[in-house]
């Protein structure tokens, strides 16, 4: 990588972060909380957990995101990145209270079953103590949102991905992975 590459790379960096900033939570600013796509996930109050990473991003930052993103070098996730709306991801710090995040996981679940998402994926390990759920809210051919949680003996990982997302924009990133 040439240093101008890499001032352009660091420069395109600071707009974004600058863009992030300046956004505020874009999340509930573009009104994604009726979108079909936005999970009522239960989440532990602050005083429960330490929170490591709380991160929402909306169509603003996404947009600009799409700016940065090399579409030449990697097509695919310029495709994917269109058809995003928001991205919602925390992730706590499990200590003494997992016992909170079992009981924020079966009300999220709960939640969920009763806004009509679909159980897609649970993996439990009994071994090691964790367990992971995914869920999709589909309308028709297009996938409105996906949710992600998992909980093990250190970490309680929740996730939304709102949007307007085509089922084949994954097969391009799928192929990527199992490579």
């Amino acid at each position: 990588m040439t240093t101008f590459h890499r001032i352009k790379q660091g420069i395109w960096l600071l707009i974004l972060a600058a863009v992030v900033l300046l956004s505020g939570c874009s999340i509930t600013a573009s009104g994604l909380h009726d979108h079909p796509g936005y999970a009522h996930i239960d989440s532990p109050y602050w005083w429960q957990a330490d929170s490591e990473v709380n991160l929402s991003l909306g169509p603003t930052t996404l947009r600009a995101a799409r700016w940065f993103t090399d579409v030449d070098q990697d097509p695919e996730v310029g495709v994917l990145l269109k058809e995003l709306e928001g991205i919602r991801i925390s992730v706590y710090e499990v200590t003494d209270n997992s016992e909170i995040f079992k009981k924020n996981i079966a009300q999220t679940q709960d939640n969920l079953n009763q806004e009509g998402w679909m159980p897609v994926l649970w993996v439990s390990e009994k071994e090691e103590d964790e367990t992971t759920l995914m869920f999709m809210k589909a309308n028709g051919d297009n996938i409105d949102g996906l949710v992600v949680l998992s909980l093990s003996a250190d970490e309680a990982v929740f996730v939304n991905v709102i949007g307007n997302i085509q089922p084949a924009s994954f097969e391009p990133l799928m192929a990527h992975v199992n490579q």
